[in-house]
């Protein structure tokens, strides 16, 4: 069987790992990938976000299955593309991936399916040409966001009404995020705890895959500008079964009617971004229709299934078996220097030992030139490690960065799992 995962980054790296775990014979191929990926399977230089260059490489190579990472491929319509060329696709149709490149159309699906979100209001930015939007009387704080898709640097909590102007200003007049920014979502701001959630879904049906926690600021401490994402761990302390299943019950399966009366099948990963609120309620921050990075890189390295087989037999008998979990893993993503802004590219990279009994480094920012390890990206490496606890997890991961990599100048979290 051959096998394409789309993407190029650390989740993709850690989705051909745990495929090639669970099924040995396959022939595995990344577009466009990376340094890591290269030793799982052969690297295409290929756009994958341009359905129809993937459908003819898929052709051309006589693909099997395809796994898409990351956003902008679903969102530009990747899956139905290779559905209607009679592939097999894990991931959601243009429709299904809405939920995470419109948050003006995921938000308005929770009032209509009564998920409990953040209030919220909607503005275009000719509502902001014509004075329909009314700055002025925004109370702070508010979370403003762009509602298209922006690599997770579109929202602004903003707690001051200069903040608003600000992100307002951003967003509609310099239009940091293009058409992206054609809408903004207003919310309320919630306070609590977040945690991620995460479900394997087929035709509107779903089991769930498990909690984790990610770290989005740049610094220690929780300061600093927005990132992809710089650590993360699973599972969490506070996702427990009671909240597994007001999870399903409020959200999830609401969720699903709701899509299944629009007439809309999905099919993929689905991730909830939530906050437990005071009244230990879960709130949905936001919907994301692919695996987290680097969530993705705890996540599937403790899934005791095999996930592989999972897949394939929920796509072909629309049935999904429980998916059980085991260990601990934590996550530490070092950056290059300057990220999330300019940041330096070509630096080489040493590493010792890429994968052992208690942890794996999964690439994103990396290639190789005159058979030197060098960084292409701003996240470069992802160090994961995996125990009995989170404790031991986390000591695994931090020893190993001293230990195992040698990396200049880079930046890297030193509170994930504090």
């Amino acid at each position: 069987m051959r096998i394409l995962v789309l993407g190029g980054g650390g989740r993709e790296h850690a989705i051909g790992w745990r495929l090639k775990k669970d099924y040995k014979e396959g022939e595995f191929f990344f577009a466009p990938g990376n340094a890591g990926t290269e030793k799982i399977g052969i690297n295409l230089s290929i756009n994958p976000e341009d359905p129809y260059e993937v459908a003819s490489i898929c052709a051309e190579l006589k693909i099997d299955f395809i796994f898409v990472g990351p956003e902008n491929p679903l969102a530009k319509g990747v899956v139905d593309v290779l559905t209607e060329e009679g592939r097999i696709c894990f991931g959601p149709t243009k429709k299904g991936a809405m939920l995470e490149s419109s948050k003006s159309f995921a938000k308005k699906i929770m009032e209509e399916a009564e998920i409990p979100t953040a209030k919220f209001s909607i503005y275009s930015i000719d509502d902001f040409k014509t004075g329909k939007l009314k700055i002025d009387e925004l109370t702070p704080p508010v979370v403003i966001k762009a509602s298209g898709l922006c690599a997770g640097k579109g929202t602004f909590v903003c707690k001051t009404k200069e903040q608003i102007k600000e992100a307002i200003k951003k967003i509609f007049v310099e239009r940091e995020f293009g058409d992206e920014g054609n809408q903004i979502v207003i919310e309320e701001f919630l306070e609590g705890k977040e945690i991620s959630y995460f479900a394997l879904c087929v035709k509107n049906q779903f089991k769930t895959i498990g909690f984790a926690k990610d770290y989005k600021r740049l610094l220690d401490g929780d300061e600093g500008p927005n990132t992809g994402g710089m650590g993360s761990y699973s599972p969490v302390e506070y996702g427990d079964e009671k909240l597994k299943e007001k999870v399903e019950n409020k959200i999830i399966k609401p969720l699903m009617r709701k899509l299944a009366e629009k007439g809309i099948e999905f099919t993929g990963i689905l991730y909830a971004g939530l906050m437990i609120g005071k009244d230990e309620e879960p709130y949905v921050l936001e919907f994301n229709t692919r695996l987290g990075d680097p969530e993705a890189q705890v996540i599937l390295p403790l899934i005791k299934n095999n996930f592989f087989e999972v897949i394939l037999k929920a796509l072909s008998e629309e049935k999904i078996e429980d998916i059980k979990m085991e260990n601990h893993a934590l996550c530490v993503v070092m950056a290059a220097e300057g990220y999330p802004s300019k940041y330096k590219k070509g630096i080489e990279i040493k590493i010792k030992s890429e994968e052992g009994e208690n942890f794996i480094i999964f690439h994103a920012g990396t290639k190789r030139e005159n058979s030197k390890l060098i960084s292409s990206g701003g996240r470069v490496i992802n160090i994961v490690g995996i125990g009995k606890s989170k404790d031991e997890a986390r000591k695994i991961a931090y020893d190993i960065i001293e230990r195992e990599i040698f990396f200049p100048n880079s930046h890297f979290r030193k509170d994930i799992g504090l």
